[in-house]
C-alpha cells in the first residue's frame, strides 16, 4: 500500500510538471508592414530573413496560459508586439521569438535579459536588452545596439553601426561603415573593418586589425592596450590613447605622413621609425613632435605609464 502511494504521488508529480512546461507554439502572418516594435520581458530573440514580403512571428512559451498573454497590433504599417503578464512576470517559464522580416524595415527589439539575433537581412535595427548578448550578422542597414553587461558580436556588416555595453566585450568582424562603440570594462576587438572609428573602454583593451581609416578617428581606453593596424593609407586624424597600458599604430608597410605627437611618461617610451622635430617637458609628461611627408592630418599617440610606439 505504501509504495503505491509513493507511485501515485510520483505520477501525479510528473503529470503536474508536463502540465507546467508544456510548450505552447502561436505564429502569425502580416502583411503590409514597415515597422516592428518588439518588447519582451526575458525571451530570446530571432530575426531573420523571410521568404516573401510578409512578416511572420513565431512565439514559443512554457508559461501558463492564465499568467502570459502574447500581444499583437497592427497600426497601418507598424507591427507592435508585446508579452501581458497577469501577475507577475517572474514565473517559472520562458518565451522565445522568432521573425522573419523581409528587407527594407526598421526593427526596435527591446529585451529586458534575453539575448538577441540578426542575421541574413537589409534592415535597420535597434536592439536593447538588459543583460543579454548581441549578435548581428549578414546585414546591410543601421545598427544601434545597447546592452547592461552583455557582450556585442558583430560581423560582415554594411552601414553605421553603433552599441554600448556596461561590462561586456565588443567584437566586430568584416564590417564596412563608421562605429561608435563603448565598453566600461570589456575588450573591443575589430578586424577587417573599413569606417570612421570611435571607439572607447573604460579598461579593456582595445585590438584592431586590418583597418581601413576612412574619417576622423580615435580608440582610447582607461587602462588597457591599444593596437592598431592599418590595411591602407592613413588620410584622416587619429588619435590613440591610454591611462596606464601601451599605445600603438601599426602602418603595416603602407605611407608613413603627417603630423605626430606622441607623449608618454618618459622620453625613452616614445618610440617610431623616423626623427623628431621637437622634443619636451610637459609637468611629468614627454612629448616628441615630428612633420612627416605633405599630408595635412594629425596622428595623436599618448600612454599615461607604457609606451606610445608607431610600427612601419
Amino acid at each position: 500500500m505504501k509504495t503505491l502511494k509513493i507511485t501515485l504521488l510520483a505520477f501525479v508529480a510528473l503529470v503536474f510538471t508536463t502540465t507546467a512546461f508544456a510548450q505552447e507554439r502561436i505564429t502569425k502572418t502580416f502583411l503590409g508592414i514597415e515597422n516592428v516594435n518588439l518588447t519582451t520581458a526575458s525571451g530570446n530573440g530571432t530575426i531573420k530573413r523571410s521568404k516573401n514580403s510578409e512578416v511572420t512571428v513565431t512565439v514559443e512559451y512554457t508559461f501558463d496560459d492564465d499568467i502570459y498573454k502574447p500581444i499583437f497590433e497592427q497600426n497601418g504599417s507598424t507591427l507592435k508586439i508585446d508579452e501581458k503578464f497577469e501577475r507577475s512576470r517572474w514565473n517559472r517559464g520562458y518565451a522565445r521569438w522568432t521573425l522573419e522580416v523581409p528587407n527594407g524595415i526598421d526593427l526596435n527589439f527591446k529585451t529586458g535579459s534575453g539575448n538577441i539575433e540578426v542575421s541574413g537581412v537589409n534592415i535597420n535595427v535597434v536592439a536593447r536588452s538588459g543583460s543579454g548578448n548581441i549578435y548581428i550578422q549578414d546585414l546591410e542597414g543601421t545598427v544601434s545596439s545597447i546592452t547592461g553587461s552583455g557582450n556585442l558580436e558583430f560581423s560582415n556588416l554594411i552601414g553605421t553601426h553603433n552599441g554600448s555595453t556596461g561590462s561586456g566585450n565588443i567584437r566586430i568582424d568584416r564590417s564596412q561603415g563608421d562605429s561608435d562603440m563603448s565598453t566600461g570594462s570589456g575588450n573591443v576587438r575589430l578586424r577587417d573593418v573599413s569606417g570612421a572609428f570611435k571607439m572607447s573602454s573604460g579598461s579593456g583593451n582595445i585590438i584592431v586589425e586590418s583597418a581601413a581609416i576612412k574619417g576622423a578617428s580615435g580608440f582610447r581606453t582607461g587602462s588597457g592596450n591599444v593596437e592598431v593596424g592599418l590595411s591602407s593609407a592613413l588620410n584622416y586624424d587619429l588619435n590613440l590613447g591610454t591611462g596606464s597600458g601601451n599605445a600603438t599604430l601599426n602602418f603595416n608597410g603602407s605611407q608613413i605622413a603627417g603630423e605626430f605627437i606622441m607623449e608618454a611618461s618618459s622620453k625613452n617610451s616614445i618610440q617610431a621609425p623616423f626623427n623628431f622635430d621637437n622634443a619636451s617637458e610637459r609637468g611629468r609628461r614627454h612629448v616628441k613632435e615630428a612633420k612627416i611627408g605633405n599630408k595635412n592630418i594629425v596622428v595623436k599617440i599618448s600612454s599615461g605609464s607604457g609606451r606610445a610606439v608607431v610600427r612601419d
